[in-house]
């Protein structure tokens, strides 16, 4: 792992984020990059450089954050290594996914809320983009994670031929913290499947990891989501893994399973592709 972007709004959640990236910098040895949008639907950076002098406001409010931040962040988050501090104006989420494509970011780690955070709000639309759309994992969180979090990771799946693939992605982090991996199988009374079945789905995940600690569980719940969350509290699991398919043509309001789980609990959430 070598390139982690970190969104960063000044917000409560982005600092949690950015702390959590912290951690992960520390025993990947990757670096951080730091991106804070300054919101305008005007796609700056296509702009002449005089038209984009007319927008002078926006102009302010970038050197303002470019001022600001790296003795903020010095402030508030100290660390060892560098973290290279971008900002950017237009669409956050656009933003954001540009500079990690730009820098083939292995992964995103952001808050689970941005500034317009409200009690009792769903998760924040940026973070919602981004789990659909990003291309790399997606870590959100609610709060920031310490190493030991990421020592036991819960990868909730139904086990087909896709999930291997899925666990290469994060197979570098899990073995920078020596993490022994929970495989879990969420069997509901719609979607019931047999021990057999189950089983011979884990031990194809398993193979060729033999270096990595796994254990299997099956747990049953009325909700593949309440499962989930219901698991990692019994168990102590911080951090659960999960994978989705591409729903970046699908309508805002329908909600998947990594944003439901997001919501319900205070799981850190490693969301992958396939």
């Amino acid at each position: 792992m070598k390139t982690i972007v970190v969104p960063f709004d000044f917000s409560f959640y982005s600092l949690e984020a950015l702390k959590t990236a912290q951690k992960i910098q520390a025993k990947a040895d990757a670096k951080i990059l730091l991106v804070t949008v300054i919101p305008s639907e005007i796609d700056f950076e296509k702009l002449s450089e005089e038209a984009q002098k007319r927008y002078p406001e926006l102009i302010e409010q970038k050197e303002e954050a470019e001022e600001v931040l790296p003795e903020y962040i010095q402030k508030v988050a100290p660390a060892k290594a560098p973290i290279e501090q971008i900002v950017k104006i237009g669409v956050p989420y656009e933003q954001i996914l540009r500079v990690a494509q730009a820098n083939q970011a292995d992964m995103i780690v952001m808050g689970a809320y941005g500034k317009g955070f409200e009690e009792g709000k769903f998760i924040g639309s940026n973070l919602q983009k981004m789990l659909r759309l990003a291309p790399m994992p997606v870590l959100a969180v609610k709060k920031a994670m310490d190493g030991n979090d990421f020592r036991k990771i819960a990868f909730a799946s139904t086990f087909h031929e896709d999930a291997p693939k899925a666990f290469a992605e994060i197979k570098p982090l899990v073995k920078a913290f020596k993490a022994s991996v929970h495989q879990l199988f969420i069997n509901t009374p719609e979607k019931f499947a047999s021990s057999e079945e189950i089983k011979e789905g884990m031990n194809l995940f398993q193979a060729g990891n033999e270096e990595i600690v796994f254990h299997q569980h099956t747990y049953s719940a009325r909700e593949v989501e309440k499962g989930i969350v219901a698991f990692c509290e019994e168990e102590r699991i911080h951090l659960v893994v999960l994978v989705s398919g591409d729903h970046s043509g699908s309508p805002a309001y329908q909600i998947g399973v990594t944003e439901t789980v997001l919501y319900q609990g205070d799981l850190g959430i490693l969301s992958l592709k396939v």
